[in-house]
Formats: C-alpha cells, structure tokens, sequence
C-alpha cells in the first residue's frame, strides 16, 4: 500500500490510499478534494504502476510540486513531500517494496461460516470500496476506452439483477454475471451477514466446469477484516508466493464487499486457478468493486420487497384476526324490558386482551362479564378467546358466579401456560327482580350510581385473586339489587390509565367524579364518561385496551313474549317448554 497524508491545512493528517489511480482537485468528483480557488478542477493525478507511483500534472494553473521543483511528470519515492498550490503532502512508499514480511502468527482468528476454510492468502492489493464507485474523470485514450467497458459491464450487469425481486433467483443471477464477466475465474461466491449473528455465511458458490457445486468455504481472518471490517476490496495470491506489484502477473482470487448505506451486508468472491500465474489485476480488482456496489442496490431491493409482502401479509392476518375476535363479542345486546345495557370496546392495536359477553342464562337470569388479559395483541386476544368460552361452559354449570371463576381458574392453571393471568368481574341478574351475585376476579371495583339518593358507591365486596395464579384461589360473590334509575359500571384498567399528552393517568378521581356528575341513566352515564376520557387523553396515542359496561334500571318488567323471542343466535337461550 502506498498513501497521500495530508501535512496541513484542515485535512492534516488524512491519509489518501493510492492503490488506484488519485484524482487531486477543487471539483467534487475529485478523490482528494482542495476546497481552494488556487486548485484547479483537475489539477493532478497519482497512478500506481509497473514502475512505482507516478505524479501527473493536469495543465493546473499553478503547478504541482514534487520536493520544491514544479513538474509534469515525476516518478516518487517514500516521503517525497508533494504540494498543490499551499497544500502539502508527504508520500508514503508501499512497504512492500522491500522484503516480504508474513502476517505474524495469531494476530487474527478464523472467522467461521460454515465448514471448510479458504486456503491461506496473500493481500497484494486493495482498493477503498467507497472510493473506488467514483473513479472521477479518465485521462488519455486507454483509460477512456477502459472506463467504457467498464460502464458497459457495470449496465449489462444492473439490467440482469435488477429484473427480479427473489433473493435466490437474484443471488443465481449475479454468481452468473460474475463468471461471464470474468472468463477465468474457476469459481464465484456470494457471501451475505447473518442479520441474528452478524457473521459472513457463504449464501451461495458456483463452480464453471464441475456440476456439483463447491464445497462451502470460509475466508481467513485477515481478508474477513480488510473485506469487512474495512470495506475494502482485496486481490490476494497464495501465501508464500513470491512478492510481487500488482500489473506484473496480479492474483489468484478477489474480494469485494456489497455495500449499502456505509456498511458491509456481504462479500462478492471470485476465485481462479491455483496453477499459474495470477489471472486478476487491479483493473479487474475495480470492476469487481463496481458489480458488488450494483449487488448491493439489487439485493436490498429484494430485502425490502420482502419485508413489504411479509408486512402485507400480516397486516392481512391483523385484520383477519380482528374480525375473529369481533365474533367472539355480542353481536347484540338482549332487549330486555326496564334493563339497559351500553358498551364500549376499544383495542390498543387492532386486537387486544379486553372482553366481555353478555349472555341468557336461562329464561330469567342473565350472564355479564368483563375481563383483562395479561398482555396485549395477538397473544393476549388468543387467550381471550379461549377464557370467554371457558367461562361460558363453567357459567352453564355454576349458579353461583364465585364457583363460576374457580372452575375457570383451575381450568387455566392446567394448562401450565407460566406469565399468564386474568382479572375479570362475573355477575348474574335476574330480569325480574334485578338482583344481582356478583364475583370479582382481581379487576377493578364496580361502582353504582344510585339515582333515589344521588351518590356513588364502590363495591368492594367479593374481590378475589387474578385467574391463573394460585391453585387454592377463592372466590366469594356479594349480592345487592337496583332500583329504577340506578346503573352498576364496570371497566378495565384501560379507562383509569388512559393518559394525557403530558403522560398524566386519567385515575379513579377523575373517573368518579365523571360518575357523579349529569345524569344516573345508563346511556348519558356511560357517554359522559367516554367524552371525559378522550378530553383528558387529546392527541396521545391510546397505550392500552379499554372496556367498559353500564347496567342499569329504567323500570318495568319483561314481558313473556319478550322472553319468548331471544335464542341462541342472539346470545341468549328459549324459555323451556
């Protein structure tokens, strides 16, 4: 390696590498870019070759400077001191002009992808791959009619990979282009980043004239931190050969590394014959950069044409399973004659863990209930699911709601499904009398609005354990009865931690005293309360499910046709015969 560093002015000490032909300018396109208006556009050039690096002078307006003496043309030597216009330069020889020097035992490790490992490896060369995309402007008939093929490869190559989205049929394509592109290479490989490991993975080798594929090989750890760790691309020859400048015979294999965004996602490989000289050069060293900076483009691509079907799809599975869990709600409330019921349910996502039902129990006596599972979306709706029908089988078995949630509970803890809990309120009405045997699984109080004297009451009565975490929970019911103009609300945790753009919880203050003021009917009070809340949240984003149910008298009582009409498909069950 040989290198242009910087000696002042604001690139002090940047260091320029040279192992491809240096642009030096005012203009942009420039490798070392002099923001000066004494620096011509194109106002130097550096090229490696056979000889040693060799300075151009560009026709600059005030000269280049090689020692002091201004020149058109110099061959230079290690710290020959270089200026354009007032900036300085030292140049520093490529060390390898002098003995060859292995790579000290044990300063790398094998980085391992899978089984096998590349033979041992000399780099002769490299190039900056970042660099090396922007070669600037060509100089001179030959490197008009190089950076001509080149560009032509580089298009035929972008027109063949960028046809498909597949990321195999993709891969396929450029191992293809790699091996017409360079009529010796023996084999080509593409190797891309385990996103979970972060390591190299050979995806895919192909060999020209074997039809069994190659063995899957590994690239040693030097080249893996030059390749990837670097991002440089790398043209190596088998350690041990004899030392020698690119251009003269050139290597036996090439590395580059597929970059996008800055960073290394995976490494082009092509290799030759192990028998005789070389058949690479820097040139093909610089075509190869090219085709893997044009992989790159194409293999996001695909990765993101991936992730957009992957999101599509789930975005179907979301709404799939938002219809499901919908069906598991009453589809309609029983009509009831003097028993009102309003109910709201609003997932955080687009299904949650918040249920509830409301449903015959027999001819005279309805099921209500609400609950909250652990957890939201697809998982916490899933368990829902099961929790709803689970209760509906023990509320078919038990009068009494406390027994109702201890069979549930048990039902649950045998299934051994370990972080999974549900709090949830159970009661039974009687049409006729509106006595209500209430149990409450861990969930929040009820509250009652009672209309004759005005006040609201909490219900603490028949609290119990959350279902799903002790064996030996219990559970106890309390009974009371409403009169006309009365409502029993009940909601989940939803309600009380809706918050505020400031991060402030709507809370139990806010919630009774949203109880007591207006009206005691079921109606007015449940939308109160739901105008409330959405006043406190504003613009914030709702953070959990939120459900409530208002129950209340407005008197009278059902009449025996109205019992008569509800059945199974509305949620409720015939009066026996």
């Amino acid at each position: 390696m040989a290198w242009l560093v910087a000696m002042d002015g604001e690139l002090i000490g940047r260091r320029f590498p040279l192992d491809a032909p240096c642009l030096v300018g005012r203009g942009p396109y420039n490798h070392v870019v002099l923001d000066d208006t004494r620096i011509s556009r194109q106002h130097a050039k550096i090229s490696p070759e056979a000889g040693g690096h060799v300075i151009y002078d560009l026709n600059s307006a005030n000269g280049t400077w090689v020692n002091e003496v201004q020149v058109k043309r110099q061959k230079l030597k290690p710290d020959d001191q270089v200026r354009f216009g007032p900036f300085s330069f030292k140049f520093e020889g490529d060390a390898r002009t002098g003995p060859h020097v292995p790579h000290p035992g044990g300063k790398f490790v094998e980085v391992l992808t899978s089984v096998g490992a590349e033979p041992p490896g000399d780099i002769i060369d490299s190039l900056d791959a970042k660099i090396a995309t922007n070669p600037g402007l060509p100089f001179g008939l030959a490197e008009m009619e190089d950076a001509d093929r080149k560009l032509r490869t580089l298009y035929a190559f972008m027109q063949s990979v960028s046809t498909t989205l597949d990321t195999n049929e993709l891969i396929d394509r450029i191992l293809a282009n790699l091996l017409d592109v360079f009529p010796v290479a023996e084999t080509a490989g593409v190797y891309l980043q385990d996103p979970g490991t972060g390591t190299m993975e050979p995806r895919k080798l192909r060999r020209r004239r074997e039809p069994s594929p190659p063995r899957h090989i590994t690239f040693s750890g030097v080249f893996h931190e030059e390749v990837v760790g670097k991002g440089r691309a790398i043209l190596s020859a088998p350690l041990g050969g004899k030392p020698q400048r690119v251009g003269a015979s050139g290597g036996v294999a090439m590395h580059a590394p597929i970059l996008y965004d800055g960073e290394v996602h995976g490494v082009l490989h092509v290799r030759g014959g192990d028998d005789g000289p070389g058949p690479f050069n820097q040139h093909d060293l610089d075509l190869l950069t090219g085709l893997a900076a044009q992989a790159g483009m194409a293999l996001q691509n695909a990765r993101l044409h991936q992730e957009s079907l992957l999101q599509q799809r789930l975005q179907q599975d979301l709404l799939l399973a938002e219809q499901i869990q919908k069906s598991f709600l009453p589809r309609q409330l029983p009509q009831v004659a003097g028993i009102e019921f309003h109910t709201e349910y609003r997932p955080a996502y687009s299904v949650g863990g918040d249920f509830y039902d409301v449903f015959w129990l027999n001819y005279d006596r309805l099921g209500v209930f609400i609950g909250d599972v652990s957890g939201k979306g697809v998982s916490a709706a899933l368990l829902m699911a099961r929790i709803s029908s689970d209760l509906r089988l023990a509320a078919m078995a038990e009068t009494d709601p406390a027994r109702s949630l201890g069979h549930v509970n048990r039902i649950v803890l045998e299934r051994r499904q370990p972080d999974i809990f549900v709090t949830g309120i159970y009661f039974t009405l009687e049409v006729k009398t509106h006595k209500i045997l209430l149990a409450n699984a861990g969930h929040l109080p009820p509250f009652i609005r009672r209309a004759k004297e005005g006040v609201l009451t909490r219900l603490d009565g028949g609290a119990g354990t959350a279902i799903g975490i002790f064996d030996d929970a219990e559970y106890e019911s309390t009974a009371f009865t409403l009169a006309p103009g009365d409502t029993l609300l009940l909601c989940t945790d939803g309600v009380l931690e809706a918050a505020s753009p400031s991060g402030e919880q709507f809370g139990f203050d806010r919630l009774e005293a949203s109880l007591k003021a207006g009206s005691s009917k079921t109606h007015e009070l449940a939308a109160r309360l739901l105008r409330d809340v959405r006043v406190h949240v504003g613009e914030a984003a709702q953070s959990d499910d939120l459900t409530l149910i208002a129950c209340g008298i407005s008197g009278g009582e059902p009449t025996e046709e109205e019992l008569e009409s509800w059945d199974e498909t509305t949620h409720g069950r015939r009066r026996p015969e």
